[in-house]
């Protein structure tokens, strides 16, 4: 595996927040690895562990200290946590 495939972002998370392309004045804004995950509840993520996708979906929650979220449930998925200190990388 490659050393840097943890650094490199998924090839979805690259570009331009198609809702805002920035033509009509308004800030574009970049899309990609998120280190705040105390802010993403209710935006929708991809979790990523050693360069490798683990799941997508959107944030249910997160600790207040921004270790930790969960993913909610989706169809007959069940609500999932995810651990800062364990490696895991969220995209936007």
């Amino acid at each position: 595996m490659n050393s840097q495939a943890t650094l490199e972002a998924p090839h979805r998370a690259t570009g331009l927040d198609p809702e805002q392309d920035g033509q009509d004045g308004t800030s574009k804004k970049a899309l990609g690895l998120r280190a705040d995950w105390a802010r993403l509840p209710g935006r929708s993520v991809e979790v990523w562990l050693r360069g490798e996708h683990v799941a997508s979906g959107v944030v249910d929650q997160a600790a207040e200290d921004g270790t930790v979220l969960w993913i909610a449930a989706e169809g007959i998925s069940t609500r999932r946590i995810f651990d800062k200190s364990s490696g895991y990388q969220i995209w936007t």
